[in-house]
């Protein structure tokens, strides 16, 4: 028997035993999804475009075309991919709406002798729980860092596990720069992933965060967090400029000549032409080391400068240490 589950109790009931399904398109799948699904799709991209169009013309024979590639499908799954799960294993499963592609999939897999698990409403469904949840979340212990560029707070969120580094959710380094690590993810994943996120981090006593501002590269944090990180007590992590030139040309050691002048393009308005080509002379003699100075004195610290009152100021020199000091910062900011 199919089990037909509602959003909470559907992602509450998947476990280390169970198998998740996307069987909507490689297209939507790649778009956005629910975290650890597989894309085992009921229809390739051209199949649904197929089998929509038909449907203007004809629903019953929309209907048998759309079976018959579901059922092609499947038995490529049961052969490649399912061929190593055991009955054992419980199946979730979902499409966009709980119809008839996870349906018919759900079917096959039930008729088999699996433990099945659908989603009532589909991937919208959950859609619409993640963003109910972005908007209405009570968790409130926050702490932000700031800081200047390159002064590792980047690092600190990568080393703590009581953190969520937006930039890394966001593919992007936040600044003119910062699509040095390639395309970013969409709006709908980057949501489902800062509610991953949330839900990871809810029971902790408290959770670092970096001060952001409110778009990271072509995405926008939600509006309620966005609240929450502004209204949180602050750090700023000082560091020396020669730290901060090292930490940045780690970042940024597979920049290319077209990713240099595209950047140096966009940020031509708001520093002085004599140090971008003082920048660009750098960067073409191989001298990144100054080319990187030359912009973090130059445009970063003036663009991004100090601002605001922050509760404490802590001086980066050790990993372990800075992170010793948060510590001991958050207890007496909102453990206690």
């Amino acid at each position: 028997m199919i089990n037909i589950l509602e959003i909470d109790n559907f992602l509450s009931s998947i476990d280390d035993n169970s198998l998740l399904i996307d069987a909507r398109t490689p297209d939507e799948y790649s778009e956005s999804h629910i975290k650890d699904a597989i894309n085992l799709y009921a229809l390739t991209n051209k199949e649904r475009e197929e089998v929509g169009t038909l449907y203007k013309k004809c629903a019953f024979d929309a209907k048998r075309l759309g079976a018959s590639y579901i059922a092609k499908n499947v038995s490529y799954h049961l052969q490649n991919f399912l061929s190593t799960i055991t009955p054992e294993t419980k199946i979730f499963i979902y499409c966009a709406r709980g119809g008839q592609r996870s349906g018919g999939i759900a079917t096959i897999l039930d008729s088999i002798g699996y433990r099945v698990y659908k989603l009532r409403g589909g991937y919208k469904s959950y859609r619409r729980y993640v963003l109910d949840y972005l908007e209405n979340f009570k968790q409130d212990n926050f702490i932000v860092l700031d800081g200047l560029t390159g002064s590792g707070k980047s690092i600190i969120l990568r080393e703590f596990e009581k953190a969520i580094d937006l930039e890394k959710l966001a593919n992007h380094l936040g600044s003119s720069f910062g699509a040095i690590n390639g395309t970013q993810p969409s709006q709908k994943q980057f949501q489902n992933s800062i509610y991953d996120e949330l839900q990871r981090t809810k029971d902790f006593d408290f959770v670092l965060v970096e001060g952001e501002s409110k778009k990271i590269g072509k995405l926008h944090i939600p509006n309620h967090f966005y609240k929450k990180i502004l209204k949180a007590p602050r750090i700023w992590i000082d560091s020396p400029i020669e730290d901060r030139v090292q930490r940045v040309l780690k970042e940024y050691e597979k920049i290319d000549e077209k990713f240099f002048e595209d950047a140096m393009q966009k940020i031509s308005p708001y520093i002085e032409k004599k140090y971008a080509l003082k920048a660009k002379k750098a960067f073409y003699s191989n001298n990144k080391k100054e080319c990187v100075k030359i912009l973090l004195q130059k445009y970063y610290d003036r663009v991004y400068k100090h601002r605001g009152n922050y509760d404490t100021i802590i001086t980066y020199n050790d990993t372990k240490e800075v992170i010793n000091k948060i510590e001991k910062f958050a207890k007496l900011a909102i453990c206690n």
